[in-house]
C-alpha cells in the first residue's frame, strides 16, 4: 500500500501561478457525500514529503464525477504544471491500475505522477490523492456535452483519432482498459490546444461514470457500478461514441431518457440511433461504423485505426440481423417481431413479464413464429426447474431473471432493479457496503445461483466463467457462515482486493492492508466507546480475507459462545497480528483490551490468583504488548493449576456437605462419629507432643 503522509500546515508564503482557466463545468458533487466547506485560508497538506496540496484552492474545472481537484506544486521540480484529485470515501478507487499507472509516461495518457492514502482535512479522515500532470488546454468538451467548436475535418483524424487509438495500445499492453472515455474527460494537455489525452480512469469503479450513450447496449443496460473492467471493445466504442460527438460539436441524442435510448439501439443499431439524421463528416463515416458496431467481434480496435489511417479500406461492417417473427407478439400494449427488443421491454415491465412466461405464450412464439426450439426447449427447463425448488411467490423473480438471460444472454443478469454482470458484482457489492444500501440482492443473486443460470445460458463458451463458478461457490460457503469472519463482509473482502476496511471503527484511518489495522486502532482507542470489541464483523472479515493463515483459527475462538474464550480469543486475534506485523508497542489499543478482560479474569477459580492478575493486568497495559498480555491471561500451566486445585476444592466440598447431609438425617451414628472424631483429635494431639518433645531433645544436645 502506498503510504503518505499529511500535515495541516499555513501555505507558504510563494505559491505556484495559477493556470489557464479551462471550459465551465457543473458543479462538483453535494458536500455532504464528498467533501465539507473550504478549509480555513492557507491551509493545505504535504503528501510523499513532495507534494504540496492547497485545501483552499479547488480547480473545479479538472473535477471529477467521483473526485475533486485542488492545485498542487511539487517541492523538488517549481513551476511543475501538477493537479491533484481527491477521492470520494464512498467509491473504490482503483487501485490495482494506479499501481500499474504510476509513473508511466504513456503517449495521449494523461501523466499520473503520484498517488497515496493522506489525511484530508476537509472531511477529517483519509482520502485517495492522486496527483496529476495538469493539462493547461483543459477539456475537449463541458461536462453537459454542450456545444464546442468544432476541430477542422482535415486535421480531424491527427489531432483526435490517431493519439487516442496509440494511448489505448500502450494501455492494452499494460493489461488496462480505460472505461472512463468521454468527450468531458478528453483534455488538451498544451495551452495551444493541439494535443488531446485520455483523462482520468482511477478515481471510481470502471465505467461508473459513463454517460448511457457511451456505453454498448449491454453495458448501458447494468447499473453503473456493476459495470465490470470490460473489454477493449468497450473502450473503442466509447471512443467511436467521443469521436462523434466531437466531430459534431455536440451530443446528437441531448434529452433523450436513458431507456429510450438503449430501446433505440436495439431496434436500430448504435450507430444509426446516435447518428441520426446528423450530417457527419465523409471521412469518418467508415471508422465511426466500425467502433460504433454493435457486435463486439466485429469492432474495431486500435491496429485496425492504423490501417484505416494509412489509407487500408477495410471490409464494411455488416450488421447480423436477429431472426424475425412473421407473426408478432404482442406485449405492454406493442408488437414484437424479433427476441431482443421484447427481452428488453420485459425487462421494463417486469411485473407483466410472467404473464406471457406463465401462460406458454412466449414459448408458442418463440417455437413457431421463430422455429427456435432448443430456446424454447430451455425456457421450459428453467421454468419447471425454478418451480420445483422454490415456492410459487418466491420463485417469480428468479423465473423471469432465468428467461431474460435465455433470452439475452449479452445482456447483463437483470433481477428486478439489480442488474449487472459477474465481473462487474464484486465492484457494486462494495459500493453498495459503503453507500449502506441495502444488499439483499446481493445475497439473493449468490445463495439462488443467479451467476450459475447466466453461465448456463450463454451461447459461447469463455474461460473466465469457469473461474467464477468456484469463486461463487466459495462466497456462498462465506455467506452460510453467520459468525464473526464470515457473511457478506467476508464476500466483499475476497471480491476486491485493495479494498480498505470498512469497520466503523477504522474506516476513517483508510486501511488497506493487514499491517495497518492496529495502528488504526490504536489512534481511535482514544475516542472509542470502551465496552465494545475492537474486533468486529468487518476488521474479523478483513482479516480473514487478507490474512487467513494467520488468523484463522483466532477469530473461529472469538466465536465461543463462552464470554470468556471469546474474549480470549478476540485477545488472540490481536496479539498474533501484532507479534508478526508489529508494531512493538500499542498504549492505546492495550489499554482498550485490557479493560474488555474481564470474563477473562473471572474464569479463574482462585480468588488468590484473580487478585494477582488484578494487580499484574495494568502493568502490562502500560507495556503496550497484547502478545505479552495474551500469553499471561492465557498461560496453559496457570489454567491446569487452577483447574486442579478447583477440582480439588469441589472434591472436598462435597465430602464436607455428603457429611453434613448424613449427620442431619441420621444416615451416620453420633457416638461413633464423635469417638472417631476424638481418635483423630487425640491422634493430631499425640503427634504434635511428640514434635514438641524431639525439639526440646534436640536443643538440650545443642547447648
Amino acid at each position: 500500500m502506498a503510504e503518505a503522509a499529511a500535515d495541516l500546515k499555513p501555505a507558504p508564503e510563494k505559491a505556484p501561478p495559477a493556470a489557464p482557466a479551462a471550459a465551465p463545468t457543473p458543479p462538483p458533487p453535494s458536500p455532504e457525500t464528498v467533501g465539507a466547506p473550504s478549509s480555513p485560508s492557507g491551509s493545505y497538506i504535504i503528501v510523499r514529503d513532495r507534494f504540496t496540496i492547497f485545501c483552499d484552492r479547488p480547480l473545479p474545472s479538472l473535477d471529477m464525477p467521483n473526485a475533486l481537484a485542488y492545485e498542487v506544486a511539487d517541492r523538488k521540480q517549481e513551476g511543475r504544471p501538477l493537479y491533484a484529485l481527491v477521492c470520494r470515501p464512498d467509491m473504490p478507487a482503483r487501485v490495482s491500475v494506479m499501481r500499474t499507472l504510476k509513473g508511466l509516461e504513456i503517449p495521449a495518457v494523461l501523466h499520473m505522477v503520484d498517488w497515496g492514502v493522506a489525511e484530508w482535512p476537509l472531511l477529517e479522515r483519509k482520502c485517495v490523492i492522486v496527483i496529476y500532470h495538469r493539462p493547461l488546454g483543459g477539456k475537449v468538451m463541458d461536462a453537459h456535452f454542450g456545444s464546442m467548436k468544432r476541430i477542422p475535418d482535415h486535421v480531424f483524424a491527427r489531432t483526435v483519432i490517431k493519439p487516442i487509438a496509440e494511448g489505448l495500445i500502450e494501455l492494452g499492453l499494460k493489461g488496462v482498459t480505460h472505461r472512463a472515455i468521454r468527450p468531458d474527460n478528453l483534455y488538451y494537455i498544451d495551452e495551444q490546444k493541439t494535443k488531446i489525452v485520455l483523462g482520468d480512469c482511477v478515481t471510481s469503479v470502471p465505467a461508473h461514470d459513463q454517460p448511457v450513450l457511451l456505453e454498448t447496449i449491454e453495458s448501458g443496460m447494468a447499473q453503473p457500478s456493476g459495470r465490470g473492467a470490460g473489454t477493449y471493445a468497450d473502450d473503442m466504442y466509447a471512443f467511436g461514441a467521443s469521436v462523434l460527438m466531437i466531430a459534431l460539436g455536440r451530443n446528437p441524442v441531448a434529452g433523450v431518457p436513458d431507456w429510450e435510448l438503449i430501446r433505440r439501439k436495439i431496434q436500430i443499431g448504435s450507430y444509426a440511433t446516435l447518428v441520426g439524421d446528423e450530417r457527419v463528416p465523409m471521412a469518418l463515416i467508415e471508422c465511426l461504423r466500425g467502433m460504433l458496431t454493435d457486435d463486439a467481434e466485429q469492432r474495431w480496435l486500435p491496429n485496425n485505426i492504423d490501417l484505416w489511417l494509412n489509407g487500408k479500406r477495410l471490409t464494411p461492417i455488416q450488421a447480423r440481423s436477429e431472426p424475425q417473427s412473421q407473426r408478432p407478439l404482442r406485449f405492454a400494449e406493442m408488437e414484437f417481431h424479433s427476441i431482443r427488443p421484447l427481452s428488453y421491454a420485459m425487462y421494463n415491465n417486469w411485473d407483466k413479464a410472467l404473464s406471457i412466461i406463465s401462460d406458454g405464450t412466449l414459448e408458442v412464439w418463440i417455437r413457431r413464429g421463430l422455429e427456435l426450439n432448443d430456446l424454447a426447449d430451455s425456457i421450459a427447463s428453467a421454468i419447471k426447474g425454478t418451480g420445483a425448488a422454490l415456492g410459487k411467490g418466491e420463485a417469480d423473480d428468479i423465473i423471469i431473471a432465468r428467461v431474460l438471460m435465455l433470452l439475452d444472454p449479452r445482456a447483463p443478469i437483470r433481477y428486478r432493479d439489480f442488474r449487472l454482470f459477474i465481473e462487474g458484482f464484486g465492484s457494486s457489492l462494495a459500493v453498495a457496503m459503503l453507500r449502506k444500501q441495502k444488499l439483499q440482492a446481493f445475497t439473493d443473486f449468490i445463495t439462488r445461483e443467479l451467476w450459475r443460470y447466466w453461465i448456463i445460458a450463454q451461447t459461447k463458451f469463455i474461460a473466465e466463467n469457469q473461474q467464477y463458478e468456484g469463486v461463487f461457490r466459495e462466497l456462498r460457503n462465506y455467506l452460510k457462515d453467520q459468525n464473526s469472519g464470515g457473511g457478506i463482509e467476508r464476500c466483499v473482502y475476497e471480491l476486491n482486493e485493495w479494498q480498505p476496511c470498512m469497520s466503523p471503527l477504522i474506516a476513517d484511518q483508510y486501511v488497506m492492508e493487514v499491517k495497518g489495522v492496529l495502528p488504526a486502532l490504536d489512534v481511535v482507542a482514544k475516542t472509542a466507546n470502551i465496552k465494545v470489541w475492537p474486533v468486529d464483523r468487518h476488521i474479523a472479515a478483513f482479516l480473514r480475507a487478507r490474512y487467513a493463515k494467520g488468523t484463522g483459527s483466532q477469530i473461529d475462538s472469538m466465536n465461543d459462545q463462552r464470554p470468556d474464550r471469546a474474549t480470549i480469543g478476540m485477545l488472540s486475534v490481536l496479539a498474533i497480528v501484532q507479534w508478526r506485523l508489529g508494531p512493538e508497542a500499542l498504549y492505546g489499543l492495550a489499554q482498550w483490551v485490557g479493560g474488555l478482560m474481564g470474563p477473562v479474569v473471572n474464569s479463574y477459580q482462585n480468588r488468590v490468583k484473580r487478585k494477582e492478575i488484578e494487580k499484574e493486568l495494568p502493568k502490562l497495559i502500560r507495556k503496550g504488548n497484547l502478545a505479552e498480555m495474551f500469553n499471561y491471561l492465557d498461560n496453559p500451566e496457570e489454567r491446569q493449576k487452577d483447574g486442579e486445585g478447583f477440582s480439588w476444592a469441589k472434591a472436598e466440598y462435597a465430602a464436607a456437605e455428603k457429611l453434613v447431609y448424613d449427620l442431619e438425617h441420621g444416615q451416620v451414628d453420633r457416638q461413633e462419629s464423635a469417638i472417631l472424631t476424638g481418635r483423630q483429635a487425640g491422634a493430631a494431639g499425640a503427634g504434635f507432643i511428640m514434635f514438641v518433645t524431639y525439639l526440646f531433645i534436640m536443643l538440650g544436645k545443642l547447648f
